[in-house]
């Protein structure tokens, strides 16, 4: 009689501990889909950006916006050099720091960086974490 309650017992427990690690074994593969999961998700994300940079790299091939926003960009550079650009030069950077807002150069950068497919040098500006 005893041997029969114990065996009884006994698979019971026996029951109940292979319920519990079946469980835990598919808590565990749901943990690790959800893990594997995010890093699909970052990968993706992230060869996404490349795609986009690279494409829009491809797209202005024939283009003469990339020329034009560096002739802008370097055009204040040569004309401080230029004895008879150097006051215009100087009075437009004077009369940009004081009366430009901040959003105006963030912007100008933003701009220049997308023309020249560079976007990543402008991306951490934001201040956001991923």
């Amino acid at each position: 009689m005893w041997g029969t309650i114990v065996s009884s017992v006994s698979s019971i427990a026996t029951g109940v501990l292979k319920n519990r690690q079946i469980k835990a074994e598919a808590k565990a593969r749901v943990q690790v889909a959800r893990v594997e999961a995010e890093i699909s998700q970052i990968e993706n994300a992230a060869k996404a950006v490349t795609d986009y940079d690279i494409q829009a790299l491809k797209e202005t091939r024939y283009s003469w916006k990339d020329e034009v926003a560096l002739v802008v960009v370097i055009s204040p550079f040569i004309g401080s050099f230029l004895p008879w650009t150097q006051e215009y030069v100087a009075l437009g950077w004077q009369h940009l720091t004081a009366h430009a807002p901040d959003w105006y150069g963030w912007i100008f950068c933003g701009a220049i960086a997308g023309s020249m497919g560079i976007r990543w040098a402008v991306t951490g500006w934001s201040g956001k974490k991923k």
